[in-house]
């Protein structure tokens, strides 16, 4: 059986791009939800405080890189569309635009968490120095 058997198509169109897409957003969600776990234990604000900038940025990441996948696919697009005809212009953007999707679906959540999350390392912080 081959690999395509198994994966949807979606995976296979986005090509690289949204597999590093898919890969740092479980990097960025793991960690995210151990933040959680520890904002809810009151434990490790210093381990807290370290990973809210870094996670910031990997997130900011997401869509940037989707944004790459579909310039790669338009370049794509275009160079087929060069030496074919009847090639379908619609389908290809359609395909080209999967990553910046997959990018905006899985930071904009991931935004969301982080800025409950800092709200609630402020909020740790004012108690311990009081």
């Amino acid at each position: 059986m081959s690999l395509n058997a198994w994966l949807p198509d979606e995976l296979i169109i986005g090509g690289v791009v949204i597999w590093l897409i898919i890969v740092l957003a479980v990097f960025c969600y793991s960690l995210i939800f151990e933040a959680y776990y520890y904002c809810y234990k009151k434990t490790k604000l210093a381990w807290l405080k370290s990973w809210i900038n870094p996670l910031q940025v990997l997130t900011g990441a997401l869509p940037l890189l989707g944004l790459l996948g579909t310039i790669i696919g338009l370049l794509d697009t275009f160079s087929v569309l060069s030496n074919n005809a009847s090639f379908s212009l619609s389908d290809s953007i359609g395909k080209a635009l999967l990553t910046t999707e997959a990018g905006l679906i899985v930071s904009i959540p991931a935004m969301i968490m982080l800025w409950k999350l800092q709200a609630m390392i402020e909020q740790m912080e004012t108690k311990h120095a009081t």
